[in-house]
């Protein structure tokens, strides 16, 4: 009876080591796998940051700008980042990209065009471009006198617009000639 006892400790610590070395096979392996994993979920990050970058870097080389984006985003219905990131990707991938872009920058400053129209009692201010850009209400009456327009409202539309078309060259001279003018 000592000796099966004996046996049986001898078996039983066997099984226990062997359990104990699996366990920590599988350990190691998880580990691994997980290094493995944060690993590429590291250069995943960093190469998506990377084609971003260079996606932003071809947006802010090209001859587009932030009024192009900005009517683009909500034509698109994504953020004004996200709009130059996609047409940074297609300026990259240029060729029919490009054209594509485009149509896509026309169609959607015809649809912004039509959204503009003079507000309602009580709206206080439904020119989203207008209200993007760094003008101001005085702005709005200068260009009034100087565009001849009945109202700020009616120079705002204009302003919007503007603005759509990616025309805010044009609004800054004649902001500039409006306010040489009242001096």
């Amino acid at each position: 009876m000592k000796y099966n006892l004996r046996i049986f400790l001898l078996l039983l610590g066997v099984f226990v080591g062997s359990f104990s070395t699996a366990i920590n096979t599988v350990m190691a392996q998880e580990i691994t796998v997980n290094s493995h994993h944060q690993i590429l979920k590291h250069t995943t990050k960093s190469a998506t940051k990377n084609y971003k970058d260079n996606e932003l870097r071809a947006f802010l080389t090209s001859k587009y700008d932030y009024w192009d984006a900005r009517v683009l985003a909500s034509f698109w219905g994504v953020t004004v980042d996200n709009a130059k990131a996609r047409m940074g990707r297609k300026i990259i991938w240029g060729g029919e990209n490009i054209a594509i872009l485009e149509q896509f920058i026309v169609d959607a400053r015809v649809q912004a065009l039509r959204a503009v129209k003079p507000p309602r009692p009580g709206d206080s201010s439904p020119y989203k471009f207008y209200q993007d850009s760094t003008y101001n209400y005085n702005d709005a009456e200068a260009l009034a006198r100087f565009w001849g327009e009945k109202s700020a409202i009616d120079a705002k539309v204009r302003i919007e617009r503007n603005l759509i078309l990616g025309n805010d060259e044009v609004i800054d001279e004649a902001l500039k000639y409006a306010r040489s003018r009242n001096r």
